[in-house]
């Protein structure tokens, strides 16, 4: 998986992006309820299922930043077309890439900020699913469609993501085939992002825009102590990444301690060196 930064150079609305991973035994249940969600209908137990593999409800702008983490994984899991993925947030005057599975997804991402408009624009700001080809996109999305088309990127799919009261981006697909998604790609997205708006929207219930854009911003910002100290467990205790998570974010609902504080604790402990006897 690329993680590479665009050559271009630093963009504010892109390097705090937090890369995403592949999909394990977890993430792939939350893909096997996603699909069958779709072919079906969207019930409470199915909610409840793939909730629980997005990681439960959301207590802080960190847990936010890992139930995106998860969507990705689980998309990238349960639709074949996806070649890349990212998830913008356009909220109270702010647009950013807060997830990416890879830098092509950035630089797609960059030229659609410049130019004010494109798949994933219009469908955070319209409510709307948009399936297009790179190639007919082109009259409308000129800048989009010239720099997907530099990326290898043929297809595209943007699945807005929005609470009754706010609308808070988009979820963004990119195939490097021509006609990579159809309409059970469509509606296995609309599962998925219902159910993430839904945990969003718990946790930004009384909380202006502009405070939710800022506190997730600041979340990607000051990432690097949760997967230190993630990665810290996992060597420490021979355990997976998942597990490594929930141990930070036990520690951090029994002491009552934001998730970044618990995680900067274990790092500072770890990385402190031995003392004198």
């Amino acid at each position: 998986m690329d993680t590479a930064f665009d050559p271009r150079g630093f963009d504010p609305r892109t390097e705090d992006s937090v890369p995403s991973v592949m999909p394990d035994d977890a993430t792939a249940t939350g893909a096997d309820v996603a699909v069958e969600a779709a072919e079906t209908r969207l019930t409470a137990s199915a909610v409840r299922e793939l909730l629980a593999a997005l990681g439960g409800s959301i207590g802080d702008e960190d847990e936010l930043v890992v139930l995106l983490q998860r969507a990705v994984e689980i998309a990238n899991d349960a639709i074949e077309g996806a070649d890349s993925i990212g998830v913008t947030i356009d909220l109270a005057g702010q647009t950013y890439t807060a997830v990416h599975t890879d830098s092509r997804t950035l630089r797609v991402d960059i030229e659609q900020y410049d130019a004010g408009d494109g798949p994933c624009l219009h469908a955070a700001r319209t409510g709307d699913t948009v399936v297009v080809d790179a190639e007919t996109s082109a009259e409308r999305w000129p800048r989009f469609a010239a720099a997907a088309k530099d990326e290898g990127i043929k297809s595209f799919l943007a699945a807005p993501l929005f609470t009754p009261d706010q609308r808070l981006g988009s979820f963004n697909l990119y195939g490097r085939a021509s006609a990579a998604f159809d309409r059970v790609d469509a509606d296995v997205m609309e599962i998925l992002t219902t159910t993430v708006s839904r945990a969003i929207g718990d946790f930004s219930r009384f909380k202006s825009a502009k405070a939710v854009a800022d506190a997730l911003q600041r979340a990607l910002e000051t990432r690097a102590p949760i997967e230190q100290a993630k990665g810290m467990l996992m060597a420490i205790h021979r355990i997976d990444a998942d597990t490594a998570f929930h141990m930070l974010r036990k520690q951090s609902q029994t002491t009552n301690t934001r998730l970044r504080d618990v995680a900067a604790e274990i790092v500072e402990t770890y990385s402190a060196p031995p003392t004198a006897v």
